[in-house]
Formats: C-alpha cells, sequence, structure tokens
C-alpha cells in the first residue's frame, strides 16, 4: 500500500531538531530490547499480535514508589528517538503512570542524518509505507511482550507495571501506529490489531488512505483520544482540519471516544518535545497534559474524578471538545 503525498509530507513535518527534557522519577532506564528467538529460530511471541524481530531503543520512566501502576507505550513521529515527547512523558508520570519511549529505526533520528536528497526521500517513502508501519506495530507488539517477560530493567521495577494496564500513545506516525495497533482497517482488514493495550491516544492522526471513514475507523472498540489543531498540517496542506477529523468522523459512538481540536494549534505542538515558548503554545501544553492525564486515569485506573474532568474539561470556545 503506497500513502498519498500529502500525508507523507504532515508525517514528515515532525521531530526535526528535538531537544529532550529531562524527566524525573524513581527510575530512568534506557535499553534495546529484542525477542527471544526458540531453539528452532522461531520467535517467541504472544499469538495473534504483530512483532518485530529488529532490536528497539526504549526508554523507560517509572514514578516514585513501590506499588503497581498503570504505563503507557509512546511511539513518537519521524525524525523522533526515544527521548521524544518528553513534556507528556514528564506530566504522566507524576500523575502516576509509567512511560515506555519508544525509538523506531526506519523513521528515527536517523533519518535526518545528512544525505543526497534523493536518499532522504527514499528514507522518507520507506518511513511512510505500508511495511514501515507493520515494523512500527512490530516494535509496539514487542515492548508489550517484552513488560510481560521481563521483571526489571536496570534500576526500573518493571514487574510494578500492571500488564492489564497499558495504553498506546503517539504523534503523527506515531499516531499513525496507534491508529493501526488499535484496529484501523486497511484495505478492508486489521491486519496490525493488537488487543492488549486498553485504551489509546492519537494526537494528530489522520486517515490513510480513501474511503468510507466509518468502514475504516469503525472497528476500533477500545477507549480513544484524539487531539489535533485548527492549524495541523504540513507543507502544502490547505483543509488539515478535515484530514485531521476524518478518525473522528469514523470512530464509533460508543460513549467511550473523544475529541480535543485547539484553535490555531500547529503540528509540533502536539509532540511534546520541548516545553511551550508562547501564550498559544502553552495553552495547549497546558490543555493537552490536562485532557490527556484525566484520560489515562479513567481509563487505566478508574478514577471517578478523572472522569469528572472528561465530562467537562472547560476548554474555551474557540477550542472543541466533542465525546461520543
Amino acid at each position: 500500500m503506497k500513502f498519498p503525498l500529502g500525508l507523507m509530507l504532515l508525517a514528515v513535518f515532525s521531530a526535526k531538531n528535538v531537544t529532550a527534557q529531562n524527566v524525573t522519577g524513581q527510575g530512568v532506564c534506557v535499553a534495546e530490547w529484542r525477542a527471544p528467538v526458540a531453539a528452532t529460530g522461531a520467535l517467541v511471541t504472544a499469538a495473534g499480535a504483530p512483532v518485530t524481530a529488529r532490536g528497539v531503543p526504549v526508554r523507560i520512566l517509572m514514578p516514585a514508589g513501590a506499588g503497581p501502576v498503570p504505563a503507557v507505550i509512546w511511539s513518537p513521529g519521524y525524525g523522533a528517538a526515544n527521548t521524544a515527547g518528553a513534556v507528556w512523558a514528564r506530566a504522566w508520570v507524576a500523575a502516576g503512570i509509567a512511560v515506555i519511549s519508544v525509538q523506531h529505526p526506519g523513521s528515527d533520528n536517523a533519518a535526518y542524518a545528512p544525505a543526497p536528497p534523493e536518499e532522504r526521500q527514499a528514507r522518507l517513502r520507506f518511513a511512510t509505507s505500508m511495511a514501515h508501519l507493520a515494523q512500527r506495530a512490530g516494535d509496539i507488539g514487542l515492548v508489550l511482550d517484552e513488560l510481560a517477560r521481563r521483571p526489571r530493567e536496570g534500576a526500573c521495577d518493571l514487574a510494578r507495571i500492571r500488564r492489564d494496564r497499558i495504553g498506546v500513545a503517539g504523534h503523527s506516525l506515531g499516531a499513525w501506529t496507534v491508529q493501526a495497533l488499535a484496529g484501523q482497517r486497511m484495505g478492508g482488514t486489521q491486519p496490525l490489531l493488537d488487543r492488549r493495550p486498553r485504551a489509546f491516544l492519537a494526537l494528530s492522526g489522520s486517515q490513510l488512505e480513501p474511503g468510507d471513514p466509518a468502514a475504516i475507523f469503525g472497528g476500533i472498540g477500545r477507549p480513544y483520544l484524539l487531539i489535533t489543531g485548527t492549524r495541523d498540517g504540513g507543507p502544502g496542506e490547505t483543509d488539515p482540519v478535515r484530514q485531521r477529523l476524518a478518525p473522528w468522523r469514523g470512530l464509533p459512538a460508543d460513549g467511550r471516544k473523544a475529541l480535543a481540536l485547539f484553535d490555531g494549534a500547529t503540528h509540533m505542538m502536539f509532540a511534546g518535545n520541548r516545553p511551550a515558548d508562547t501564550p498559544l503554545g502553552s495553552h495547549v501544553e497546558t490543555g493537552v497534559i490536562r485532557l490527556t492525564t484525566a484520560f489515562w486515569r479513567r481509563w487505566l485506573l478508574d478514577d471517578a474524578a478523572a472522569d469528572r474532568v472528561l465530562a467537562d474539561p472547560g476548554l474555551p470556545p474557540p477550542d472543541r471538545w466533542e465525546r461520543k
């Protein structure tokens, strides 16, 4: 499957020149995870879920304390390493949620390494291909497998993580990864569906192929939060709102779906790579942290107070908040 050029531009307009922010917590551990191989040479993996055979760099951020915690797996956008999204990670860790930030080889920071223009274009074409989307989904599948298999990683006590309380989040190309794992149909099927995550967050998602959004996204049955902005587009994009809201139009109205549309917000305001430095950016950052933290606490911790926040988060017009 080949994705349209406009979507490729939206994906590439993502994480160049990331400045990582430190995240405080009880444990910050960096590793490369790889699926174990059986004596037969076959990958050892969870049955029925996509998984990758390659090494996947991860950065694990654990909240303070010794008790059980939920976790969020973060999939960054094009050109980003596992240090991306640190603003969101810091907020979620402070709320008692572990964060595992994933680096996807093939669309990570190596994409911006110096090279002739034709090689850079080839990198982009591969990064936005169905083949690489399958690799990205497999990277998340690998992380889910390893969280179930590993009791710890360095100083990080992974046994604290509740395996039945895990969410997946992503920005831009990472949001495509989220959509695929949640059950987006591609070519009429759900080839990358993973049934283990409990909830999903897509920042700057979009529809990857033409067709009825309900036919493409109508099979997503778990809690799902979509966040975007009225200027959340890439170079040459004339109607970013329509493109970004296509998944929302297709998601089923089951009482577990929500949309935040921030007026004037641009694509990189949702990456979470560095603290905001403008009034609009600060407004968006504050809103995203409030909404996403409440969303995770509602669906990963059954927090009734968080449900009240989601019922009326107080976004000022012309920002939009919808649930269905």
